[in-house]
């Protein structure tokens, strides 16, 4: 028996709710999230109702997330200062893979035109904590397109996914041929 809880615990829910992430945001602090896989779905019960739609899973392992609209433009927009692509490349979901995102809970969200609080994505990329500075050190020292894969192999995915690094990687592809 357990009591004093969070009477939303248990509750039967196959996708990520804003109940969930003012859970996540009261326990950690925020909640920064990295896109697995994004993907579009028929017929998906979505706790108890089929719906067709756009969804996210998370590397870090909770229930995925139905993306609506609002949420949609908003990693798009991310995706495209991120990576300094074209709108039509930001809003291919294929391009999301990687992508860290941080989800908000916003008590004015509507749905069908009744006030019940939701998920927002942040409109601002997270502080993602990590110094360009080792990675450049590690990727100029490749003086083969073998050592350049094997030194990249060695950064981690937030490393990988800096724009500045992305940029030295490509460089260094093209002056190693």
């Amino acid at each position: 028996m357990e009591k004093n809880i969070d009477c939303m615990k248990y509750r039967k829910s196959t996708h990520l709710a804003g109940v969930d992430v003012e859970t996540i945001i009261a326990e950690k602090g925020n909640c920064i999230l990295t896109i697995k896989e994004a993907y579009y779905n028929t017929n998906v019960d979505v706790s108890g109702n089929k719906s067709d739609g756009y969804f996210i899973e998370f590397v870090e392992g909770l229930k995925p997330m139905m993306v609506n609209s609002t949420n949609r433009k908003t990693i798009s927009s991310n995706i495209k200062l991120l990576k300094k692509c074209t709108s039509t490349e930001s809003r291919n979901i294929g391009n999301w893979k990687g992508l860290k995102i941080e989800l908000l809970f916003d008590p004015d969200v509507k749905m069908m035109g009744k006030l019940v609080g939701g998920i927002r994505v942040s409109p601002k990329n997270p502080i993602i904590k990590v110094d360009d500075k080792k990675a450049k050190e590690i990727l100029n020292k490749s003086t083969t397109l073998l050592e350049l894969q094997n030194n990249w192999s060695t950064l981690s995915k937030d490393e990988q996914a800096y724009p500045t690094i992305v940029k030295l990687k490509d460089n260094l592809k093209t002056t190693l041929k």
